[in-house]
């Protein structure tokens, strides 16, 4: 199926590794200019960049951009634009995911959960939705949430979990204020993905995951990141402000 997403210029936030790296292939893959932020892993950024662009003959460039700081993402999407033009597709998947149990978190971890899960979220947002409405062209955003969001974590990560729940809340407020400007804007919530964030968690535990799993395995990043690619494509026209549920069944919602 063509996803009709060649030289559309995408922005996916939190893009050097794991799901966001896979998203980024995806969008490469299909022709579409892709733009991607990162906090620390300079080194693999860069490589991901080269890879893509080499192996898919599309434009990629990367940028360190901490999005839970507002100045630097709207420095990021000034240059995006300066280099490559205005955003059609906005991708937020930058995350970061504390551990333990809620007697060990402080006000400062929670806060910084906050501010990168969701005000960065909100602040990216903002500013691609302004800049589509200014052209007047319509646009996709897809916010990468969690199932944890629904059902909590049984590890410890309260501030994400509910961190991502805002995100959904976010997702279906937004969708209703710019559907009918031609912006569509959709949630895909993952379950265990195989990524840095879980491997270690996973395979210690992972014959007690799979009992609540039923498709009976793990995810892979490219599953999650095809169900990004055509919720952020046309073939998705009819579908603004879901969830979807990409948890092999953990949810069936």
């Amino acid at each position: 199926m063509d996803l009709h997403l060649k030289d559309r210029i995408v922005l996916v936030t939190g893009g050097s590794r794991g799901i966001g790296s896979a998203i980024c292939e995806v969008f490469a893959r299909e022709g579409a200019v892709v733009a991607f932020s990162y906090v620390h892993s300079k080194d693999k950024a860069e490589a991901l960049s080269a890879r893509l662009q080499d192996a898919y003959h599309t434009k990629v460039m990367c940028m360190a951009t901490d999005v839970s700081n507002e100045a630097e993402i709207l420095a990021m999407i000034a240059e995006i634009e300066q280099s490559l033009g205005v955003v059609d597709i906005l991708v937020n998947n930058a995350a970061i995911c504390p551990s333990g149990p809620i007697t060990s978190y402080t006000k400062e971890t929670w806060e910084q959960t906050f501010a990168t899960n969701v005000t960065g979220t909100f602040i990216v947002s903002r500013e691609i939705v302004r800049r589509l409405q200014e052209k007047q062209r319509g646009g996709a955003i897809v916010n990468i949430a969690s199932q944890a969001a629904f059902r909590g974590s049984t590890t410890g990560h309260l501030p994400y979990d509910s961190s991502k729940g805002a995100m959904i809340s976010f997702t279906v407020g937004l969708a209703r204020e710019v559907s009918a400007q031609g912006i569509r804007v959709n949630a895909v919530a993952p379950g265990f993905v195989r990524t840095e964030m879980v491997a270690k968690t996973w395979e210690e535990r992972k014959e007690r995951y799979l009992q609540n799993i039923p498709i009976q395995r793990i995810a892979e990043p490219e599953e999650i990141a095809d169900i990004v690619a055509f919720l952020a494509s046309d073939r998705a026209s009819y579908i603004t402000g879901a969830t979807i549920d990409a948890s092999g069944g953990m949810m069936m919602r």
